[in-house]
């Protein structure tokens, strides 16, 4: 295991540290500052844009929640800064000249806007970005770790890495999570590899999170959408290597080198991340709550390696062509949450993008995509004691694959709309062997595409100077189908006494949403919007025979559909920064998992149960609360406080024993001290759960004690190198998350605790 640390270690070295000495020159330059209103209040989430003057170029990024901002890797030149914020004037900062290799540091101060004069209106819906620079700061291991700090937000974890994402109580399944706005699919049928876990930290820039049923752009995102925006390159030559260590012998060296010029630019980059077991609160290994054989408990805990590679070529009247390929090589991957581990989950993803802004025409701007990913996924018991004395060395195991291919384009149209069309499928197939069956092959997930085409159109409007007005709306026509020579047509006929293996759907999506800015303090936000997703291939078409108990699909499963309301409450003004958010989503056909009987006798069904999928309604409700404030120049505190309660109709499960909907997250507070000077920062951190008492207890669902944990971190910037230490769990303390709970049948039936007491390290070095 060292010589191969070594070799990957090595490798990260020689791909980063060599091309980067080579071709970093001097030319590039920084910018640095502040956003305050005229009573010295930092102001966060301002927008920038920098505008080169020579090349025309635009840089964009926001203020953090201290009101500073830095924009590095810029070439030398004069700049014009523009700068908006809610209830602000905008305000530009013309001809700012930054010499080669030196950073300008400016504080710039916003008037407030006059009611009568024209206000900026932010987004109605609450959306949240999770920055590069915060991921760097973290104890994460992935994207969706990293976003459990987000309110709104949690994780599903079933080992050391590849947490699933939860936004306000809906995983993964009801959500879009998106890479560059392209999907990418897990394989496994348990969700052991969710979307979020085929993208590296370092190839990531930010994340965008909208909550609730609002987006039409992308299908399916019935419950929100989450879009992982990967890096570009900036003008120049550039290298970033980075190192993050931590306790439980986690590794992570990674880096990339880009170079933009006139007409081509090139970036490439490579990760390598590995770790050992972690220990719990109580000193044990994560792995010992599992059937891990003896030799297998402290093996490592997973092993992951990412490269990846991105060429543009930019056209005539600043358009851009761009090809990207990423290939993510993953394996010893144990997740005690569930009966097997992974043995490999290897995924790729190309794409190819060309962006035409059209300068004085109706259409303003085109954007077209074309799209590929693989996730190719064989996961085992072998390092249980389950697969003790067996033929294979395994007593059960799983070959799964998915493809998905997609294209979507969208043109801007003066006035403020957007139209745009997407078309994709997805195939997604599983071989499963057992020992109790013989190790006769079954098609668990039997050949399934599920075919996408829809068209989609956006609108926003200003409502006088106070108010603006956003509708969109979509509509899809959707095949979903199966390969009937290879469906467990015997299970479909036991238990739902069917034998059909295609369906199609027609799906309308839209919204309307409202902004009022009361005064230029105070914003009010609402909307309704409704949108709806077909069941994935495994809720279908599933068919799984196994002793005891058959895991079987329902064939006819309705679409489920979202209907929410949301409205917020925002203040912002001397220093201090309030939003209150509150949200009712109805979900019709709700896909849940239940024990199905059966129906009728079948030659070659023996049991009299099954695990399957159901429709009910559902309802969802909850708030979030987030706010900071300056306590002084340098000290800020903020915190947020999220909570989601999930009920669903009885009577629609016959075995039903409440009306609680399973792996709904508790009620949960974070807050934050930081100290930033913009050359050094600490931060105290603390994050409390309320313990969850509302379960399903007709699914085994068990009730979790509350917990609060403290963490630390701190750091220094000093020109292009950035460092941060900390300690995640600073009390040792033992707890587990409520959503370590899983109810598909292959669960092992244990909880994962968090990781104990964890020392990090993150070091950075942009040249």
């Amino acid at each position: 295991m060292s010589r191969a640390l070594g070799r990957h270690a090595a490798m990260a070295v020689v791909c980063v540290l060599v091309p980067a000495l080579a071709l970093a020159q001097p030319s590039t330059a920084s910018i640095a500052g502040t956003i305050t209103s005229h009573d010295g209040a930092r102001l966060p989430m301002a927008s920038i844009a920098l505008t080169h003057l020579e090349s025309g170029r635009v840089v964009r990024g926001a203020s953090n929640e201290l009101g500073t901002f830095l924009f590095d890797n810029l070439l030398a030149g004069a700049y014009d800064i523009h700068i908006d914020a809610p209830g602000f004037e905008h305000r530009i900062v013309s001809a700012v000249v930054v010499p080669a290799g030196a950073t300008h540091r400016v504080t710039i101060t916003l008037a407030p806007a006059a009611v009568s004069e024209h206000v900026t209106v932010a987004a109605a819906m609450p959306r949240d970005s999770l920055e590069a620079t915060e991921v760097r700061e973290s104890p994460a291991r992935d994207v969706g770790e990293a976003l459990a700090e987000t309110a709104g937000v949690w994780r599903l974890r079933k080992g050391a890495i590849a947490s699933d994402v939860v936004l306000r109580g809906l995983q993964s399944r009801d959500l879009n999570v998106l890479i560059d706005g392209q999907r990418v699919y897990g394989a496994c049928p348990n969700r052991m590899d969710p979307p979020a876990f085929h993208v590296d930290f370092s190839e990531v820039e930010r994340v965008e999170v909208g909550k609730g049923p609002f987006d039409v752009r992308y299908q399916g995102s019935l419950g929100g959408l989450v879009n992982i925006v990967t890096r570009r390159p900036a003008d120049g030559w550039h290298a970033s290597p980075s190192l993050s260590l931590g306790s439980f012998g986690f590794v992570n060296p990674s880096g990339t080198a880009s170079y933009a010029g006139p007409r081509l630019a090139v970036l490439g980059g490579y990760s390598f991340r590995r770790s050992d077991p972690y220990t719990d609160g109580r000193g044990n290994l994560f792995t010992a709550v599992a059937n891990y054989k003896p030799g297998e408990v402290d093996s490592e805990a997973f092993r992951a390696s990412t490269a990846w590679g991105r060429t543009a070529w930019r056209l005539s009247g600043g358009g851009q062509l761009e090809a990207s390929y990423t290939r993510q090589m993953a394996d010893h991957m144990l997740y005690p949450y569930l009966q097997m581990d992974a043995v490999y989950d290897n995924a790729d993803r190309a794409a190819l993008r060309l962006e035409q802004p059209r300068s004085g025409a109706r259409v303003s701007a085109i954007r077209a995509d074309v799209y590929w990913s693989r996730v190719d996924h064989w996961m085992t018991d072998e390092l249980r004691v389950s697969s003790a004395a067996t033929a294979r060395g395994y007593s059960m195991g799983t070959d799964a694959a998915t493809n998905t291919f997609g294209a979507r384009a969208e043109a801007q149209v003066a006035g403020g709309t957007t139209v745009g069309a997407e078309a994709f499928r997805r195939n997604w197939q599983t071989t499963t062997q057992m020992a109790g069956m013989a190790y006769a092959s079954q098609y668990s997930i039997p050949d399934v595409n599920i075919d996408t085409i829809g068209l989609f159109a956006e609108h926003q409007r200003a409502l006088g100077t106070r108010a603006a007005l956003d509708v969109g709306g979509r509509l899809d026509h959707i095949r979903s189908a199966a390969d009937s020579q290879k469906a467990n047509l015997a299970l479909f006929t036991a238990y739902h006494a069917t034998t059909a293996t295609s369906r199609t759907d027609v799906l309308p999506a839209g919204r309307v949403k409202v902004t009022y800015r009361a005064t230029p303090a105070v914003q009010l936000a609402g909307g309704v919007g409704h949108n709806a997703r077909v069941a994935e291939g495994n809720e279908r078409f599933f068919g799984l025979r196994r002793m005891g108990t058959d895991w079987v699909g329902n064939p006819g499963l309705e679409p489920t559909r979202n209907t929410g309301v949301d409205g917020s409450v925002t203040f912002d003004g001397r220093g201090h920064s309030l939003s209150v958010n509150a949200f009712v989503n109805r979900v019709d056909n709700y896909v849940a998992v239940y024990m199905a009987r059966r129906l009728a006798m079948v030659p070659g069904v023996m049991n009299t149960t099954a695990r399957s999928f159901a429709n009910v309604d559902a309802l969802l409700r909850g708030f979030e609360v987030t706010g900071s404030t300056r306590l002084h120049a340098n000290v800020s505190f903020s915190g947020d406080v999220s909570y989601t309660r999930g009920t669903f109709t009885q009577a629609a499960l016959p075995d039903a024993t409440g009306n609680n909907l399973a792996e709904m997250p508790p009620l949960r507070a974070q807050a934050r001290v930081r100290f930033d000077n913009g050359r050094a920062f600490g931060e105290l951190g603390g994050i409390g759960s309320a313990a969850q008492r509302k379960v399903d207890t007709s699914l085994g669902e068990a009730e979790t004690p509350s917990y609060f944990v403290l963490n630390v971190h701190a750091g220094v910037r000093a020109g292009a190198f950035a460092v941060s230490v900390g300690v995640a769990n600073l009390l040792d303390r033992y707890y587990v998350e409520h959503l370590s709970y899983q109810r598909d049948p292959f669960r092992s039936g244990m909880r994962v605790a968090e990781p104990g007491r964890n020392v990090f390290m993150n070091a950075t070095w942009k040249f």
